[in-house]
């Protein structure tokens, strides 16, 4: 029985060293990697520092995107276009949220998160917000509208957003919106695991 607990405290005392020496040489000397993204141009690329901090907020985010209608393939024949853009929104609402919540060190040393920062804007920005302006409210007032008439009462969302007049140019713009969030989702996850490139600093 004795023996038994010496080995038990022999391996959580290895377990400890080991385990707090990896962090002490991650804090004190994080890697800088990098992640790139085709936003419509030219893939603009980003050099983000793997500290604690941006590892979890990448993390969140990403726990964010692959769990609603947002980093997995949208099923344009199944899938209703009211609960993806209610994703979309909540997706935003998250990683502002998460932005907002950088601690003072990081924002003060702008070089620990500052293209982690540049990064999620980006995507927001320039990757989901134009399709929103464009498509959203007027698809939803549609929408709204659309299934108040007669002619419509019984059928499936389905069937009465495809009635919608800019039906497939609005697709087309979501399938490439799709892909940017499941690119966005894949570069989160190699960043997280530690698979992206690394830089020298």
């Amino acid at each position: 029985m004795k023996m038994n607990i010496w080995i038990l405290l022999f391996i959580a005392g290895v377990y400890l060293i080991l385990h707090f020496g990896i962090l002490k040489k991650i804090k004190s000397n994080p890697e800088l990697a990098e992640i790139s993204f085709s936003l419509k141009g030219p893939r603009v690329k980003y050099k983000i520092q793997r500290n604690y901090e941006n590892l979890e907020i990448a993390h969140r985010i990403y726990t964010e995107l692959i769990t609603r209608k947002a980093a997995n393939p949208i099923d344009y024949e199944h899938d209703v276009i009211k609960e993806i853009y209610d994703s979309w929104y909540q997706l935003f609402k998250v990683t502002r949220e998460e932005l907002k919540q950088l601690s003072g060190k990081s924002l003060q040393d702008r070089r620990n998160s500052d293209q982690l920062i540049q990064m999620s804007t980006d995507i927001l920005n320039m990757g989901l917000r134009p399709h929103l302006t464009k498509y959203q409210a007027t698809f939803r007032k549609w929408y709204e509208e659309e299934l108040e008439t007669e002619g419509m009462k019984g059928q499936s969302p389905q069937m009465i957003q495809k009635n919608f007049p800019e039906y497939t140019e609005l697709i087309e713009s979501m399938r490439e919106v799709n892909q940017l969030l499941i690119d966005y989702s894949e570069q989160l996850h190699t960043f997280i695991i530690g698979e992206c490139g690394t830089l020298k600093k």
